[in-house]
């Protein structure tokens, strides 16, 4: 089950702390969902103008690069990269705002704001949940809970800058040392 899942199950009796790690964890997911499509936004223009540059320098087959250039802007209208990149990002700045305002609502309140905000979360892909659940538990000194990641998702954190910190191993401390 996913972790956006069970973090949407709205809950009477949720502890003050796991809503405000869930706010953590949608912070992240909006974060990192910004990030990833921002960067394919760019990485398919960067495409469709060298290919286009291809086309006239004569390099390789036209038909192929006309084939390319056909495929990215299409893909580009129908997933709207910097458009779902605009809209994390702006969902991102919602729970930035409530981050900062936590320590001052009521529990119930903030519960409240929570439910509010998620209802204009964008659909992340399922390894930007893993990632942005390992990134709420580091940012809330909570490590040792961090999930493991599959391949998939370690590759998507070197994509998109995220640490692709699987569980932490033991650390030493100072008395280990």
């Amino acid at each position: 089950m996913s972790h956006l899942h069970l973090l949407k199950k709205r809950s009477s009796h949720m502890s003050r702390n796991r809503t405000e790690f869930n706010i953590y964890v949608s912070y992240n997911v909006e974060k990192l969902t910004e990030t990833y499509y921002s960067r394919l936004d760019r990485l398919f223009t960067l495409l469709m103008i060298l290919m286009g540059s291809a086309v006239f320098s004569g390099l390789s087959s036209q038909y192929w690069m006309g084939v390319v250039i056909v495929i990215v802007p299409a893909l580009q209208l129908v997933y709207r990269f910097g458009e779902v990149a605009g809209q994390a990002g702006s969902q991102k700045h919602r729970y930035s705002s409530l981050m900062n305002r936590m320590q001052h609502m009521e529990d119930e309140e903030l519960a409240d704001a929570f439910i509010r905000t998620q209802e204009r979360d964008v659909r992340p892909l399922s390894a930007i949940e893993s990632l942005a659940f390992n990134k709420a538990c580091h940012m809330r000194g909570q490590a040792d809970h961090c999930a493991d990641l599959n391949l998939l998702e370690k590759f998507l954190a070197v994509f998109i800058g995220a640490n692709p910190c699987s569980s932490p191993k033991a650390l030493k401390t100072d008395r280990q040392a």
